[in-house]
């Protein structure tokens, strides 16, 4: 093998660690979002976004009508996330984490959802961990975003390291509110 060909190789081979060392690791440190919904998943029609991390949702097919225990629309709070609130004046941030809601769930969308331990809190809101119809992870989105803190609330702690950590790199990235708002 001539010295040429062992250079362009190791190059090649270089590139390669390179651009697998980028997918694995992310991009600027950013945290990765899952974007695989599981399995069983309810889907519900949103009506419309409340605020930050709360919605308005119809049930779309059996699950989520024995989950919500109505057939009619339902509020619903996401699970395991705090945004800024909107009333009695809104808090710094708090447009913003309702714009990227509204963004990642308008109007008429189809979002599929799955209940932890506690299915509603005591405002009688529906308890769920939400995902887009392309498997975005909204509840983890709006964290990763910088939108939302993680908010641990048990026995509903199934992805709470997991929203730990997202708020942790948010914080230190500076994204969205973590940036904006000192």
């Amino acid at each position: 093998m001539t010295g040429t060909r062992r250079i362009l190789i190791g190059a090649l081979g270089a590139a390669i660690l390179v651009l697998l060392w980028i997918a694995v690791a992310g991009r600027g440190g950013a945290a990765e979002v899952s974007t695989v919904r599981p399995d069983p998943a309810s889907a519900f029609t949103v009506d419309h976004v409340v605020d930050g991390d709360t919605i308005r949702a119809t049930p779309a097919d059996a699950s989520a009508r024995e989950i919500a225990g109505v057939d009619e629309s339902v509020r619903v709070r996401l699970i395991g996330i705090d945004t800024p609130e909107m009333r009695p004046e809104p808090e710094c941030g708090a447009d913003a984490a309702t714009e990227r809601l509204q963004k990642l769930l308008p109007e008429g969308a189809t979002v599929w959802a799955a209940p932890d331990r506690d299915t509603h809190d005591r405002y009688e809101r529906l308890l769920l961990y939400l995902w887009t119809e392309d498997g975005t992870f909204v509840n983890e989105t709006l964290i990763v975003d910088g939108h939302a803190s993680a908010l641990e609330v048990a026995p509903n702690d199934t992805y709470a390291e997991r929203f730990a950590a997202a708020e942790e790199t948010a914080r230190r990235d500076g994204a969205g509110r973590w940036g904006a708002c000192g």
